[in-house]
């Protein structure tokens, strides 16, 4: 019996990959969001300061933005499959050593090394969505219903993994992760062919990596979305690190208010999505992600003068639904931008995965470091998404048309 890999004849049945690829893309909010209501136990049991242990969230996305740069380019010399399997298998055996770790130290060490590995599946597998994509519309699209289910793990995760803690204990989650991560390189392994045939890889050795990624940071065009995306994701990861503490501390609401606050976010992100979807049938991806950002910028304002002049809690909800809706057109729309680019799928997907990770990375502090109120949130979201306004200006202007569509003897079977 052969599996997919071995069939003369490729066939990608696109409904059964989309949730698959989704999976993957959403391995990085999956793998801190299902830990997280168990920090203040991890620090209990391992010892250490309470920055120490979440910590462990920082050098995850540290290790997911880096990751993106190896991974991406190296699916455009050595095909998809084998970078995901790789990577997603590694994963889940350090999802494993997390869950004997026997010093904070350790843990933070070991989730570096996770974030490296998860990235090979965030990365890919919107290259895979290109690989098998008849042009940029439905690249776009597809790409939607990948941030679509991004945008609903850190609302499911939380509630998953906390259950599993009281049950079994905060070591579980990561065991139930490992379990996944095996389950996902076993399906994958199966059911998924490889997208990306020999006569459409970038040539060279894995020396040329690094050539690949600076031949991308020379696009013009692919530089611009990067930077858009870093900058306004800045702001986007300040505001998950600091709205918990908005609700719960500055407004005084308990946690249960803080989940409904989360939850209707999530889902303005979700409706904005849609949008999106809808809006790329006709449109550059440019275009709703340029109104994303416009909609986020106004969010933030109404928020920090919102804040400012004491207006009433619900008004300040309804500001962080803005934004949120907002995020829902610029994440998708960013993405799928870089696909539409001339340059290799792999590569433009790593530079914009990774910069907004490491955009992340830098934002998330910033507002415990300025102080975690309402008023500095708004302003640090109205210019990381101001700025990003003006990148995006300066981009539009360089778009390009790239190769797109089917590669080799693949065939899509949309139903």
């Amino acid at each position: 019996m052969t599996g997919p890999a071995d069939r003369p004849a490729l066939v990608v049945r696109v409904p059964r990959l989309l949730p698959l690829l989704a999976v993957l893309t959403a391995l990085g909010p999956l793998s801190v969001d299902l830990y997280t209501p168990s920090l203040p136990a991890m620090q209990t049991e391992l010892g250490g300061s309470e920055a120490l242990t979440q910590a462990s969230i920082t050098t995850f996305l540290l290790g997911i933005g880096v990751g993106q740069l190896l991974w991406g380019p190296l699916s455009d010399r050595v095909g998809r499959r084998p970078v995901i399997l790789l990577g997603v298998g590694a994963w889940a055996v350090a999802c494993m050593l997390v869950a004997v770790a026997v010093s904070v130290e350790m843990l933070v060490t070991v989730r570096l090394v996770a974030g490296l590995c998860a990235a090979a599946g965030i990365a890919v597998a919107r290259a895979v969505v290109r690989d098998v994509s008849t042009g940029p519309a439905e690249t776009a699209s597809r790409i939607g219903v990948l941030s679509m289910v991004t945008a609903l793990a850190p609302v499911l995760a939380p509630v998953v993994g906390a259950g599993i803690a009281a049950v079994a204990g905060w070591r579980a989650d990561f065991v139930v992760m490992a379990a996944a991560g095996g389950l996902i390189v076993l399906a994958y392994a199966w059911l998924v062919p490889e997208t990306l045939p020999l006569d459409r890889r970038e040539p060279g050795g894995l020396g040329s990596v690094a050539g690949a990624l600076v031949r991308g940071l020379r696009d013009r065009e692919l530089a611009g979305v990067a930077l858009l995306m870093a900058v306004h994701s800045f702001g986007f990861y300040a505001y998950i690190t600091t709205s918990a503490f908005v609700v719960e501390r500055e407004l005084g609401h308990p946690p249960t208010v803080f989940a409904v606050v989360f939850g209707t976010n999530a889902l303005a992100v979700i409706a904005g999505n849609q949008v999106f979807r809808r809006a790329v049938r006709r449109r550059h991806p440019a275009a709703p992600l340029g109104a994303g950002l416009v909609v986020c910028t106004a969010g933030g304002a109404l928020l920090a003068v919102g804040a400012a002049v004491g207006a009433p809690d619900p008004l300040l909800w309804a500001a962080s639904m803005v934004y949120a809706l907002g995020q829902g057109l610029v994440l998708p729309g960013s993405h799928s931008w870089a696909q539409t680019t001339a340059v290799a799928s792999g590569a433009a997907s790593a530079l914009v995965g990774a910069a907004q990770f490491l955009g992340g990375v830098l934002g998330s502090p910033v507002t415990g470091l300025i102080g975690p109120t309402a008023v500095h949130l708004g302003i640090v979201l109205t210019a990381s998404s101001g700025v990003a306004v003006l990148v995006r200006a300066a981009t539009r202007g360089r778009i390009s048309a790239a190769p797109d569509g089917p590669h080799g003897s693949i065939t899509k079977e949309n139903s």
